[in-house]
C-alpha cells in the first residue's frame, strides 16, 4: 500500500528584514511538513502575500501586528505571534487579535515548528 504524504503546512513570515527574519525563514524552509511561501516587511506586504499564496498559517512578528485588521476572519489562515519582550501584555494582546500562539523569539528554534504543524492541521 502507497503511503500519501499530507500537503506542507503553507507559512507567510512577517518579520523586519534582518539575520532574525533571516534565520526564521531557514528554520521553517528546513522543517519536515513546512513550506514558506512568502516573506513579508510590513502590513500591506503581509495582505498581499496571503492573497497570492493563501497560506495556512502566518507567522508575524508582534510589532507588525498591530490591530491584526489584514487577517479576515473567513480566511481560515492561522495566526502565530512572535516576540522578544518578555511583558505578558503583548500574548494577551495576540491572544485578543486571535492569535493561536504567541511564541518568544528566543525560543523558536524549538517551539515554532511544532506550533505551525498544529497550527496548519486545525480546521
Amino acid at each position: 500500500m502507497a503511503m500519501t504524504n499530507a500537503p506542507d503546512t503553507r507559512v507567510v513570515l512577517a518579520d523586519y528584514p534582518g539575520v532574525g527574519r533571516s534565520a526564521l525563514a531557514v528554520l521553517i524552509s528546513e522543517t519536515p511538513g513546512l513550506a514558506l511561501v512568502a516573506k513579508a516587511s510590513f502590513s500591506e506586504e503581509i495582505e498581499l502575500a496571503m492573497r497570492e499564496t493563501c497560506p495556512d498559517v502566518v507567522v508575524v512578528d508582534d510589532r507588525l501586528l498591530r490591530d491584526g485588521a489584514w487577517m479576515a476572519d473567513d480566511s481560515g489562515t492561522r495566526l502565530v505571534v512572535m516576540g522578544v519582550d518578555d511583558d505578558p501584555a503583548y500574548p494577551a494582546r495576540a491572544k485578543r487579535i486571535g492569535a493561536e500562539a504567541w511564541v518568544p523569539k528566543d525560543r523558536a528554534d524549538t517551539l515554532l515548528p511544532a506550533v505551525l504543524r498544529r497550527a496548519g492541521a486545525v480546521t
